[in-house]
């Protein structure tokens, strides 16, 4: 017990490092190639942060543990909305930019209702489903691509261009090779932070007979979403809001697409029904973010707001284990 908590110590350790690495080089990178910050946080950061659940789900589905593929999925996505955005609005106000409220929000909804369909049709995830998880996944980041390359400096505020112009700054007095070995040393000590603290403390949680599916929904869930909980605490206290959301909401489609798409190629993944509350869950709160743009102070969320996501979120978990 005292080796596990001390190993899971040193995961932590690996996971701060790790995500201000990732967030560093990241930002340089898109600078240097014009792209707007956001753009990196929903491609770059968000999966890169997103591999520990990818290695976590292709394992579980393999081995056939299917509630901790999905409970790892759902739990994630949950904890990345309502915990980890709740607690970078709590240190810092967080922007929501208007694409994020007019199509990065409105895709991760599509993502649930388009989980939900192919889950709900015959009781499983299948391959044939699990391709077109990841077709609409390659689309997404396509689109998203795209339309930062060619968004430049038009329609940003004032503050966004002076935040733009300081990573350009940073871009033009960076190394590029360097930059590029601090985003791969990043996510690899992310993913092996994740495994440090996911592995032993399942293994604590084992020991005391916690069943599977709800060690799926908080332990694992909470253990592979560290890194997005670390790099976007690390990016709102930087002052970095649209990496921090940027990083929830890509996460987020990437979960529910590529997570669960990848581990189907693998063996098809069998569904209980009782995740499509989950589903439901995570798709209100998501229109609610979007609700939090016109509440208070336009296109923010409020620490308010942040609040009271925390409190939605431990809501959540106590729900979970009892039911």
């Amino acid at each position: 017990m005292l080796l596990s908590l001390i190993i899971i110590a040193i995961g932590f350790a690996l996971l701060i490092f790790g995500a201000n690495w990732l967030v560093e080089g990241a930002c340089n990178i898109a600078a240097r190639l014009g792209v707007p910050e956001r753009v990196a946080g929903l491609t770059i950061v968000a999966i890169g942060t997103s591999l520990p659940e990818l290695v976590v789900s292709v394992t579980s589905a393999v081995g056939g543990h299917a509630d901790m593929a999905f409970g790892n999925v759902m739990g994630s996505c949950l904890a990345n909305l309502l915990l980890i955005l709740g607690l970078s609005a709590v240190i810092k106000p967080v922007t929501l930019s208007r694409s994020t409220q007019r199509f990065e929000i409105p895709v991760s909804v599509a993502a649930c209702g388009l989980l939900a369909l192919v889950a709900n049709t015959d009781g499983q995830v299948t391959a044939l489903e699990g391709v077109v998880l990841l077709v609409a996944f390659g689309l997404f980041v396509a689109r998203t691509v795209v339309v930062g390359l060619h968004e430049g400096a038009s329609g940003m505020t004032e503050a966004d261009r002076d935040l733009e112009e300081e990573f350009e700054e940073e871009g033009r007095a960076s190394n590029p090779i360097r930059d590029l070995v601090f985003i791969v040393l990043g996510i690899a000590m992310l993913k092996f932070g994740a495994d440090f603290v996911v592995e032993n403390a399942i293994a604590i949680a084992s020991a005391v007979g916690i069943s599977e599916r709800v060690i799926g929904i908080t332990v694992v869930a909470l253990g592979t979403c560290l890194p997005e909980l670390v790099t976007s605490v690390v990016a709102a206290f930087r002052g970095n809001s649209d990496i921090a959301v940027g990083n929830v909401v890509g996460s987020n489609i990437s979960n529910l697409l590529l997570v669960m798409g990848g581990p189907a190629l693998f063996a098809s993944i069998p569904y209980d029904p009782a995740y499509n509350l989950d589903l439901v869950l995570l798709a209100l709160f998501s229109l609610a973010l979007v609700g939090f743009a016109f509440i208070g102070r336009r296109h923010e969320m409020s620490r308010a707001n942040g609040v009271v996501f925390v409190v939605l979120y431990a809501a959540y978990i106590a729900t979970s284990v009892l039911r």
